[in-house]
C-alpha cells in the first residue's frame, strides 16, 4: 500500500500489482480486439435529390457508406455502430425500401438520430413549409444535420430554405438574386470558381491532375488553441483541431480534390435569431484554390485564395437548450465516388483518414444521449483492452491506494480506442462534475507561497496540481468500474454498461477526495520552501 503522504508524480510510475497471466473468464485475448458490447446505435437518414446509392456510378454515395462505415474496418471505433436509410426525392434508385420518392411529413423523423441532406436540384427552396417545418423540429430537439450542394446553386433546393444550413454555406446564385442578406455563390467556370484539383506528382503540371486520381486537396484545418495551466507564458499555447478532423493517425489534413466547389460561411448577423445560446459557427476547415488551373474559356486560377471547406455549429453547448449540431460541406464531391475512385484503389494512409472524416461527422452529429452511449461502451471498451485488461483484473475491489495510477494506465488505454480529441472530450466530461469550487480553490497558488508568478516552483505546482485531479479523478471512475466487472465476473457486460455513470460518479467522487488530500500535501510543501 502507498504511504499515506505520498505525493504521486508521473516521472516516478510504478507498476500495478499483476495476476498471472491467466484468463479466468470466458473471454480469450485475440476476442478482445473485437469488442462489441454496448456501443450506440447511430440511426442516419440520407435524403438525396440527384445522387444515387450504388458505388460505380459517379455521382454516387456506395463507396463512402461501404468503407467508412464498415465495421470490420481497422479504424472503425468499437464504440459505435451506424444504421443508414437511403431516401430518395424523386426517384427509387437503390432506396431504402419505402423511401422513394420522400417526403418531410409529420413523425418521419422520429426514429432517425441524423439527417444527411445531399443536395443536387438548383431549384428555388422547394420543400414546403410544414417540410421545412419537421426538419427545424427535428434539429431543435437534438437531431444532428449534415448538408452539403456544389457549385452555384447546386443544392439549393433542397437545403437553401433550412434555418441555420441556409446562412451557413452559400446556395444561392445569379438566377433568380439571392434574396437579402445570401451571398453569391462560386461560379464552376470563371475566376469566382475554387478549384482544388492537385498536380497527380509534386511539382507536375496542374492541368493534368483529375478529381478522380488518387492525389488528395491539402487541408488547412482552423485550429483553436488553449493555454496550458501556467497560462501567463505565451508559448505553452496548445493547437488542436475540430474534432471533425481529429484522426486515428492525428489531424486530417487531405481531402478529395473537386474542380469546383462552394464555399462554406460565418453567417450574416442578419440570421443571428436562428442561433440560439451563445454558440458561434466555425469554419473547421479551408480549402485552397490551384494557381495555375485552367478552366473553361481560358480562366486561370492566378490566386490562391482560400475558402470555408467545412462549417460546424455546436448545438449541445448548454445554451442551446437541446437543439442538435450541424455541418455543411463546401462540395458533396468530397463524399462522392467520383472523387473516391483513385483512392481507393490506392487504399493508402491518406485514403484511410478521408475515411476517418466520414465517421468523425457521424459521431459528432450524434444526439446526445447517443454520446453517452458511446461514452459509457468507450470506458467499458477501454477496460478490456489487452494493454488495460491485466489492470482490470487486480481489483477484486475498490483500491484507493490505486486510484493515481489506476488513471494513468486508463488514459493512456483510452487514446488507445478513440482520437485524441474524442478520448479527451470524454475524459473532461467524467472528471468535469468532481471540479468542485473548494478543489478549484486548491489548485490555485496559496497566498503563503512566496514564488513568483514567472518562477519554475509556481508553474511546477499547477503542472503537478492539474496532473493530480484531472488523472485522480479518472482514475477513481475508471477503478469503480473494473471493481464492478471484476464483481460479476464478466457474465453481464450490457447490464455494467448501463450501470457506468453510477459507478463513475462514485468512483469520481473517492478519486477528487483523494487529489484534494494530495494537493494539500503539495500545497504544504511548496509553502516551507518558499518560507
Amino acid at each position: 500500500m502507498l504511504e499515506r503522504n505520498f505525493i504521486p508524480n508521473p516521472n516516478d510510475p510504478i507498476e500495478l500489482p499483476r495476476l498471472p497471466i491467466e484468463f479466468r473468464h470466458p473471454l480469450e485475448r485475440p476476442a478482445l480486439r473485437h469488442l462489441r458490447w454496448g456501443p450506440a446505435r447511430v440511426k442516419i437518414l440520407i435524403v438525396t435529390d440527384g445522387a444515387g446509392y450504388d458505388e460505380t456510378s459517379g455521382f454516387g454515395l456506395g463507396i463512402m457508406i461501404a468503407d467508412a462505415f464498415d465495421e470490420n474496418h481497422p479504424d472503425h471505433p468499437d464504440y459505435a455502430r451506424f444504421e443508414f436509410t437511403k431516401a430518395q426525392r424523386f426517384g427509387s434508385s437503390g432506396v431504402t425500401p419505402g423511401y422513394d420518392d420522400f417526403e418531410f411529413t409529420a413523425g418521419s423523423l422520429d426514429d432517425f438520430d441524423e439527417l444527411w441532406l445531399f443536395g443536387v436540384s438548383t431549384a428555388a427552396p422547394y420543400l414546403q413549409p410544414g417540410e421545412v417545418g419537421v426538419i427545424e423540429e427535428f434539429m431543435d430537439r437534438g437531431g444532428g444535420v449534415l448538408a452539403m450542394g456544389d457549385h452555384e446553386d447546386l443544392g439549393l433546393g433542397l437545403c437553401g430554405g433550412i434555418k441555420r444550413v441556409r446562412s451557413m454555406r452559400k446556395w444561392w446564385f445569379q438566377n433568380p438574386a439571392p434574396p437579402a442578406n445570401m451571398e453569391v455563390a462560386p461560379d464552376n467556370a470563371n475566376l469566382t470558381r475554387n478549384d482544388t484539383v492537385q498536380a497527380p506528382v509534386p511539382g507536375g503540371n496542374v492541368n493534368s491532375g483529375t478529381q478522380s486520381d488518387a492525389t488528395p486537396q491539402p487541408v488547412y484545418p482552423n485550429y483553436r488553441y488553449r493555454w496550458q495551466w501556467h497560462f501567463w507564458r505565451p508559448w505553452n499555447r496548445v493547437k488542436y483541431p475540430h474534432p471533425l478532423l481529429c484522426g486515428p493517425r492525428g489531424v486530417i489534413k487531405v481531402f478529395p480534390d473537386h474542380a469546383h466547389e462552394g464555399d462554406c460561411i460565418i453567417p450574416n448577423a442578419a440570421f443571428a435569431d436562428e442561433y440560439p445560446g451563445d454558440v458561434d459557427v466555425e469554419i473547421v476547415a479551408r480549402g485552397r484554390n490551384v494557381v495555375g488551373r485552367t478552366k473553361f474559356g481560358g480562366n486561370q486560377i492566378t490566386d490562391p485564395r482560400e475558402f470555408g471547406l467545412i462549417g460546424a455549429w455546436d448545438g449541445h453547448d448548454p445554451s442551446t437548450d437541446g437543439a442538435g449540431r450541424v455541418v455543411v460541406d463546401a462540395t458533396w464531391h468530397h463524399w462522392f465516388n467520383v472523387n473516391l475512385f483513385g483512392l481507393r484503389a490506392e487504399d493508402g494512409v491518406e485514403y484511410a483518414d478521408i475515411l476517418a472524416f466520414f465517421r468523425n461527422v457521424a459521431v459528432w452529429l450524434a444526439p446526445k444521449d447517443e454520446q453517452a452511449r458511446m461514452r459509457r461502451a468507450g470506458q467499458l471498451i477501454t477496460l478490456l483492452i489487452p494493454s488495460q485488461f491485466e489492470h482490470t483484473l487486480t481489483l477484486h475491489k475498490f483500491r484507493p491506494e490505486l486510484i493515481y495510477w489506476f488513471g494513468i494506465y486508463a488514459r493512456d488505454a483510452l487514446g488507445k480506442i478513440a482520437p485524441q480529441c474524442q478520448s479527451a472530450a470524454w475524459y473532461f466530461d467524467i472528471i468535469r462534475p468532481h471540479l468542485s469550487e473548494r478543489l478549484i480553490d486548491t489548485l490555485r497558488l496559496r497566498e503563503d507561497i512566496d514564488f513568483d508568478r514567472e518562477s519554475i516552483a509556481s508553474a511546477r505546482f499547477e503542472a503537478i496540481a492539474t496532473e493530480t485531479v484531472g488523472t485522480s479523478i479518472f482514475g477513481g471512475a475508471m477503478q469503480a468500474v473494473a471493481a464492478e466487472i471484476q464483481a460479476e465476473r464478466f457474465d453481464d457486460l450490457e447490464a455494467i454498461a448501463e450501470k457506468i455513470d453510477g459507478l463513475s460518479e462514485e468512483g469520481g467522487k473517492a478519486g477528487a477526495e483523494m487529489a484534494e488530500k494530495q494537493l494539500r500535501i503539495i500545497a504544504d510543501s511548496f509553502a516551507k520552501l518558499s518560507g
